[in-house]
């Protein structure tokens, strides 16, 4: 069977989503919440509290917030953000390198923890856009607008990768095409979304134009 990314669409600029597409952030929740379901609980608490924002609140009281209502140990959030520092990437993030497109980072956190995760990815982004930075939090389509002018693209020749449903979603609706990679351990297909299992799948099929005298190539 082939890859959904095989009939990707050439696009000009890629946005990855920093925490989940790039960064194995999950790992981080789980140890401090000791537990991946207890862990995967507070993220999803988390991001409930940030669809219900208008503007950006500071991230890191939300998480405060989020670990309060569930319960978990006071020492959970301070361990979150000592575990922060030696968080990794995914093991297939490296692919990224090898794109010939510009691409840059949007995520939902503050400007320091976004600006320690994006050092760790091993890639070098265009930018890293934090919600903090932009005022808003994904999925508010303004961010997304906000990320494909500093670009300088617009937003249907942006490529946007996922790392949730609640993130493709949201690009989609700003007018950004769509790719998920499945980071969760719950994950389910969704029917809207094209899904990959790595971030090399999407590289592929960059280089597959390029070898055909495609796109990619003219964007060096």
């Amino acid at each position: 069977m082939s890859s959904p990314a095989a009939d990707l669409a050439p696009p000009d600029a890629v946005l990855f989503d920093l925490l989940m597409g790039v960064m194995n952030s999950l790992e981080r929740w789980g140890a401090a919440a000791r537990g991946r379901e207890r862990g995967l609980a507070w993220r999803d608490l988390v991001t409930k509290r940030m669809a219900a924002t208008t503007s950006y609140e500071p991230y890191e009281r939300l998480v405060e917030e989020a670990a309060a209502e569930i319960g978990l140990a006071p020492g959970a959030v301070p361990e979150l953000w000592d575990r922060w520092s030696a968080m990794e990437p995914w093991p297939d993030t490296s692919a990224v390198n090898r794109l010939t497109v510009p691409y840059a980072f949007v995520t939902n956190c503050s400007a320091p923890l976004a600006s320690v995760a994006a050092r760790r990815s091993g890639l070098y982004p265009v930018f890293t856009l934090s919600a903090q930075e932009a005022g808003w939090y994904k999925p508010d389509e303004r961010i997304y607008r906000e990320a494909c002018r500093r670009l300088d693209r617009p937003m249907d020749r942006v490529l946007f990768v996922a790392g949730s449903p609640y993130d493709a979603d949201g690009a989609r609706a700003a007018g950004l095409s769509v790719m998920q990679v499945a980071r969760r351990p719950d994950h389910r297909d969704e029917v809207s979304n094209r899904v990959v299992t790595t971030l090399g799948e999407i590289v592929a099929a960059f280089e597959r134009e390029r070898g055909q005298g495609g796109w990619s190539r003219a964007h060096r």
